[in-house]
């Protein structure tokens, strides 16, 4: 204030205190940082090189507060930040492009971050907090922290290239699917135990399974194959199914894919991350609606 009016009368008046008040605080922070902040020769109170310094820096941090302030209530109303969005291999196919859209129109200044992986690695991100919201299946190992929101319930099929030798003639069960070549993303050790208790089929021992990290990739392969089959939630195969590439072989499968809505309790609630939730709530009403 001092460096601003030019005068510590003036100072003190701005200030609302007495001039002596005034001198008596510069003197008590000269004393704490062992070093003049005014010449007071000649009767003037020229600032020192110190003083200057320190009145640039309180000016700056005043702007950075004030910006801070104004981002902190953008945050609050939910009307801008960064999201971190988990999806799993399945539901990223259909989720990720509806998602982007519904935010560019609904939260223009709302900035995604995407995350696709094994749900057990994305549930362990949502858990140490660099997730905020994760859409996918149940993870194998859900923790106490983590919420868990239904969304969508789906058959799970197996489809092949057209053509394929059991598309004319169908296997009856899961067993003889697995006569066939099987192509899969990662599979969970909740499916895994599964498989093998109820079918006595061990998924990890077959010869010839493909695996792929990438859930497009894995369709790709399937539909360039003449021989590999997969099987999924039929929602994932919906554009190769429209288009022809894939087949829905015509066996019934005895278990669903359920999609959840995942965030962690123990996060501090940002409105921006509702906002984002709440938009994803909205698709899946539309999914559901769609599905009949």
């Amino acid at each position: 204030m001092i460096c601003e009016t030019g005068s510590l009368r003036k100072a003190a008046e701005a200030l609302g205190i007495t001039q002596p008040t005034l001198s008596t605080r510069i003197a008590r922070l000269e004393d704490q940082l062992g070093a003049p902040l005014f010449d007071r020769t000649h009767g003037r109170s020229r600032p020192t090189d110190l003083a200057l310094f320190i009145a640039r820096r309180t000016v700056a941090m005043a702007d950075e507060a004030d910006q801070l302030s104004r981002e902190v209530t953008r945050l609050c109303a939910g009307k801008e930040g960064m999201v971190r969005i988990g999806l799993g291999p399945a539901i990223s196919r259909v989720l990720v492009g509806r998602l982007v859209a519904s935010i560019k129109t609904r939260g223009p200044q709302i900035s995604l971050q995407l995350v696709s992986g094994p749900v057990h690695q994305l549930a362990d991100s949502l858990f140490r907090r660099d997730l905020d919201v994760l859409v996918c299946e149940a993870p194998d190992v859900k923790p106490a922290a983590l919420n868990m929101e239904p969304m969508l319930e789906s058959a799970m099929v197996a489809v092949a290239r057209p053509g394929h030798p059991m598309c004319g003639a169908p296997p009856a069960d899961l067993a003889g699917l697995l006569h066939y070549p099987i192509a899969t993303s990662y599979v969970g050790k909740k499916l895994l135990d599964y498989l093998r208790d109820a079918f006595g089929i061990d998924l990890d021992a077959l010869a010839e399974r493909v695996i792929c990290s990438d859930y497009d990739m894995l369709v790709r392969v399937v539909a360039a194959s003449p021989m590999l089959f997969t099987v999924g939630p039929r929602f994932s195969f919906a554009p190769e199914l429209d288009a022809g590439t894939l087949t829905v072989i015509d066996t019934a499968l005895p278990f669903k894919h359920n999609v959840y809505v995942h965030t962690n309790r123990d996060a501090y609630p940002l409105p921006v991350v509702n906002t984002a939730q709440e938009i994803i709530r909205q698709i899946f009403a539309e999914m559901r609606a769609a599905a009949g």
